[in-house]
């Protein structure tokens, strides 16, 4: 059984999944606790994570969901 990745600092350039309440965001980390809004609004959790595979897939980074304040679980790993 694999555990689960935890950080408090995503790497820059890495994807992050957010839920805002009503609906699943993807960001993309620029670094300094920052980040760019990618894709916002799927109201499937399915089709989020779907999106940030794709997206870490194409680019090579590992993609991140927010699992508490400043805490980040890993969904998707592609990072060597």
């Amino acid at each position: 059984m694999q555990r689960d990745i935890y950080t408090s600092r995503p790497v820059a350039g890495d994807y992050i999944l957010s839920f805002t309440g009503l609906s699943w965001n993807v960001l993309r980390h620029t670094g300094n606790g920052a980040a760019m809004s990618v894709s916002t609004g799927d109201r499937d959790r399915k089709i989020a994570l779907a999106r940030i595979r794709t997206l870490s897939e194409t680019d090579g980074a590992d993609g991140w969901e927010t699992d508490g304040h400043d805490l980040f679980r890993q969904v998707v790993r592609f990072r060597r």
